[in-house]
């Protein structure tokens, strides 16, 4: 993904650049202005102390507002030792540990929440009056999307996202994504596009982030989004994947309530965190065990 994101540095959607993705002794980070912030997406086999080290180089080199981290909290000693606060924990995320998302803020001002109260009403609102969800079978009005389809997937995305945090506007992003890790899933009525998700693979810690999703203005309203997230569940639970989670707009009535009505449960909440839709905003962190948890600790 890194190459390409090097490629796409001058963004067509509002001027901003995209974050780039690097490797560094094993771990895989982002950073860039767009999101104003450097993130530690996996610390694979890197050494904590040595990670912690470079990510502070960055911010401190860029000027960043945040630092933010998703690590096993077996490692994650050193960062709350700097004073990083665990905002959001996965339970048995990995194989042997559970997943924590750690903020650390150099920019103070970056880890104080505007808007308190309403981000509390919405997530009441969300999680309020919630009816069963009956639809668990092969849904056929969905299917898996092809490098036949990135045009069209590309401008659902334009027509949704006046800008987000990844390219997903560009065909080529859509091709590397599609042929790497990510799948997309997406419903089609006479040949035009309605609605679009993907589900992001991790194969090592067995774990799928969905994610992207989008629906067409005039397909609003049809419960889409639920059952785009019904069909990804058991597609990536067929491939053994142990956990489901995503990263929603804390600000989304729509979105939290999907996932609450999923049997999602809230792991905790990243305080300005993403840019999207020109802004940057907090978002919710929610997951759901495909599988029965391991026991190995």
């Amino acid at each position: 993904m890194n190459s390409l994101l090097a490629s796409l540095t001058d963004s067509p959607q509002a001027g901003f650049q995209f974050d780039q993705v690097l490797h560094h002794a094993g771990a895989t980070l982002q950073h860039g202005p767009n999101n104003d912030r450097v993130y530690l997406m996996s610390l694979g086999q890197a050494d904590p102390h040595e990670v912690l080290c470079e990510v502070h180089h960055l911010a401190d080199q860029h000027g960043y507002g945040k630092i933010f981290a998703k690590l096993p909290h077996t490692q994650a000693e050193p960062f709350l030792n700097q004073g990083y606060r665990v905002e959001a924990r996965i339970p048995d995320f990995y194989p042997d540990a559970d997943a924590v998302f750690l903020g650390h803020y150099p920019e103070p001002e970056r880890a104080q929440v505007t808007e308190p109260e309403a981000l509390h009403t919405t997530l009441q609102q969300a999680t309020r009056d919630l009816k069963p969800d009956g639809r668990s079978r092969h849904d056929p009005a969905i299917r898996l999307m092809h490098e036949a389809d990135v045009d069209k997937m590309a401008a659902l995305y334009r027509q949704v996202f006046p800008s987000y945090p990844f390219p997903i506007t560009d065909r080529d992003f859509l091709l590397e994504t599609m042929a790497g890790n990510v799948a997309y899933f997406g419903v089609e009525k006479d040949g035009a596009l309605l609605a679009l998700a993907s589900a992001e693979q991790c194969h090592q810690s067995g774990t799928v982030e969905m994610t992207d999703f989008a629906t067409a203005p005039a397909a609003r309203g049809q419960g889409w989004a639920q059952r785009l997230l019904a069909q990804m569940e058991l597609a990536m639970e067929a491939q053994g994947h142990r956990v489901a989670y995503t990263i929603a707009r804390a600000v989304s009535v729509g979105m939290n309530r999907t996932f609450a009505r999923r049997q999602y449960q809230m792991a905790g909440r990243l305080v300005n965190n993403t840019q999207i839709s020109g802004q940057i905003e907090s978002m919710n962190v929610w997951y759901k065990p495909l599988r029965p948890a391991s026991n190995g600790g």
